[in-house]
């Protein structure tokens, strides 16, 4: 399977054609460019497994073709680029009025909108849209004129759905190795985006595998590797700024120190222990280094 991603372009006109050129490099992306609503739908259809993301850069026949690829259950990433919205906002379909993200979208809950003017991370929004479409979930046909939730999608032919997203992830670890892992994150499981009772439950999960790790570390424990692997995994998965880490590392410098109070012996052993802090670190670091994607330069 080609590492390269395949990307189908409806613009109104060729005016965006040296932009998309300039920022996705040939190494990395093809583009398939269309300036006929007829022609990019035809394309579509011939090769639908094979287009790895859509750009729309068209407002005349934007909602026709979504209806069309809607109609036939074609659900697909999608990058739109407008000519006057920033990245916070959409474009309801209907009135043309602009409106939050979080309560509309136009194609589908996964689309990336990006304002013309932000051309320059095209290749971002690229992998963003991707990434939001691996979390989609097909529901039934809604029975009501209302949206699917925010994370779901309801469509006729749900099987296409789950074979792109199935061929997207294979894809992505062929193509970007590590990368791939990326993808799999849920934001509903981020750190910032639990409640106040799961966050705690979530550092005295993570307080309790440092300490671990802590105690190990400078003991011959074959078990050390994997228990910074779990920690460093646990930490990226959740989106934890380094500073929660570090905090962590504080918190429990600070009760081993009143313990070798009590005891009276010297503090300075856990001076030591600042190589953890940075281990930890430097783990997360080479993760996110391996895995983050790259914007286009």
């Amino acid at each position: 399977m080609s590492g390269i991603l395949s990307i189908a372009v409806l613009a109104d006109s060729t005016d965006i054609l040296p932009l998309l050129s300039q920022y996705l490099s040939a190494d990395r992306y093809v583009l398939h460019y269309f300036t006929s609503q007829s022609e990019f739908v035809a394309r579509i259809e011939l090769v639908k497994h094979e287009i790895d993301c859509l750009v729309f850069y068209s407002q005349q026949q934007l909602l026709p073709v979504i209806n069309h690829l809607y109609d036939r259950g074609l659900i697909l990433p999608v990058v739109i680029i407008h000519r006057l919205v920033s990245q916070n906002l959409a474009i309801d379909p209907t009135s043309q009025i602009e409106v939050p993200i979080s309560s509309s979208y136009i194609y589908q809950p996964s689309e990336v909108i990006l304002a013309v003017t932000e051309m320059s991370e095209i290749g971002v929004a690229i992998d963003k849209a991707i990434a939001k479409f691996l979390n989609l979930t097909p529901i039934m046909p809604a029975t009501e004129d209302l949206p699917p939730a925010d994370a779901e999608i309801a469509i006729s032919e749900p099987s296409f759905l789950l074979q792109q997203q199935r061929r997207l992830a294979q894809k992505l670890n062929e193509r970007l190795g590590y990368l791939a892992v990326y993808y799999k994150r849920n934001p509903r499981y981020f750190f910032r985006n639990l409640d106040r009772q799961e966050r705690r439950e979530l550092l005295d999960l993570l307080k309790s595998q440092y300490r671990k790790i802590v105690l190990d570390y400078f003991a011959d424990s074959s078990q050390l590797n994997d228990r910074i692997d779990e920690f460093v995994s646990a930490t990226f998965f959740r989106d934890m700024a380094v500073s929660e880490i570090v905090k962590i590392h504080m918190e429990l410098m600070e009760e081993f120190s009143n313990q070798l109070k009590l005891e009276g012996r010297s503090e300075n052993v856990l001076l030591d222990y600042r190589l953890t802090l940075i281990d930890i670190i430097a783990h997360l670091c080479e993760m996110y280094r391996r895995s983050v994607p790259r914007e286009v330069s």
